[in-house]
């Protein structure tokens, strides 16, 4: 039997992740570790914790030397300490299942891929909010200047190294196996010259959604989605230029800030929506559970995206295949990607008016969607991802 590594974060689809790993036990053993130097984690998203063992980097490193394991999977190369990953012994294969922003946004000052991200309105707000951090005493500065001289003579395992652009790069050669959320990131990262991975396929998903084979289309409601968080790479006051421009008389405006990015981000656009919109707009500050937040979906008719990178998958197909009518930036890897598989998605620069927001899809537009989606998301299917990457694991000269 195989047996895998799995590092993981407390986030919100990785009981499902667990769930589907957990569809071939009879073939492999996966093993979930959180990589920290301090072991009282709370948790706040995952149910499955009693799955997962808190440990510290060289703590990870003596477990992985027993032998026992087979492969590492690093869900976001960004939980891994990467200034670690030249200790993980060569007979265990590395796979980094990439996430978007552990390779769009970072390493923060030189990103490893970079594309503009973000619009003019929201480059403001960036320089703004930093502007604001940047606003402390001198005392706290030169408390903090010396705390991190301390730290830099005597913790340097322990500090956080993944911003380093050399140490990044030193990381990035050890993966063995990359996928990306689509496959043309590959194709980017490919173009790096440490980069040597192979391209394998990996699927983020939960078992609970397979197999929902939809004999009609469920009927969907009249309101709008604007984006998935409170990640500035929502370029949300951008997108107000063209939410202004029409009526959402009957319609609720909803704004998910309540995941991702800063609450002083979130407090800005819950304040720009509101003064835009006033009492139709809808703004979710707290975490809703998932069964919450499908059922608000549920009400949802269109949907507007404006991230420039891969990002906000999970809402963008959930609308996908319930017939939403989707607005993405054209210039953006969603769109591409979308567009290359066949789905009826439009242009929110080109194609955004009052008309295009008042009519829906088609019924054949819908459908056309719908079946898209089940193409690739049936039991089948998306367990064939994890047989193929063992049987890699099984070849003599892998």
């Amino acid at each position: 039997m195989l047996h895998i590594a799995n590092i993981i974060r407390d986030q919100k689809f990785i009981d499902g992740q667990i769930a589907y790993h957990e569809l071939t036990a009879d073939l492999c053993q996966h093993d979930y570790f959180i990589v920290s130097w301090t072991k009282s984690i709370e948790f706040k998203y995952m149910t499955k914790k009693d799955r997962v063992q808190v440990v510290n980097p060289d703590e990870l490193i003596n477990i992985l030397g027993t032998n026992k394991y087979d492969a590492l999977f690093i869900h976001n190369f960004l939980y891994m300490p990467l200034h670690y990953m030249w200790k993980v012994p060569a007979s265990i294969k590395v796979f980094w299942f990439a996430w978007g922003y552990d390779f769009y946004n970072t390493p923060k000052d030189q990103p490893y891929v970079s594309i503009p991200l973000l619009h003019q309105k929201s480059k403001e707000l960036l320089r703004e909010l930093r502007a604001s951090q940047a606003r402390i005493s001198c005392f706290t500065k030169f408390k903090r200047s010396a705390k991190h001289y301390v730290k830099n003579l005597f913790q340097y395992n322990k500090q956080d190294h993944n911003d380093n652009p050399d140490v990044y790069k030193k990381a990035v050669s050890r993966v063995d196996y990359f996928s990306g959320v689509f496959p043309l990131e590959y194709d980017l990262l490919n173009q790096k010259p440490e980069f040597h991975a192979q391209k394998v396929a990996y699927e983020y998903t939960n078992p609970v959604d397979w197999d929902n084979d939809f004999e009609t289309i469920p009927k969907i409601g009249n309101n709008v989605l604007i984006g998935n968080s409170a990640d500035i790479n929502n370029n949300h006051l951008d997108m107000l230029d063209y939410l202004k421009e029409v009526d959402f008389s009957g319609k609720k405006i909803i704004v998910p800030l309540s995941y991702g990015g800063s609450k002083q981000y979130a407090n800005k656009i819950d304040k720009a929506y509101k003064e835009l919109l006033g009492k139709e707009c809808l703004t979710l500050l707290e975490y809703m559970s998932r069964e919450d937040y499908l059922e608000l979906l549920s009400s949802v008719g269109v949907g507007i995206f404006f991230h420039e990178r891969q990002q906000a998958t999970c809402n963008i197909e959930e609308l996908l295949r319930h017939g939403v009518k989707l607005f993405l930036s054209e210039t953006s890897i969603n769109y591409r990607h979308y567009k290359s598989v066949g789905y009826h998605i439009y242009s929110l620069q080109h194609d955004f008016n009052q008309q295009a927001l008042d009519i829906p899809l088609t019924e054949e537009q819908k459908k056309h969607n719908e079946q898209l989606w089940l193409r690739t998301s049936n039991r089948e299917y998306r367990l064939q991802y994890l047989y193929d990457i063992y049987d890699l694991l099984k070849q003599p000269n892998r």
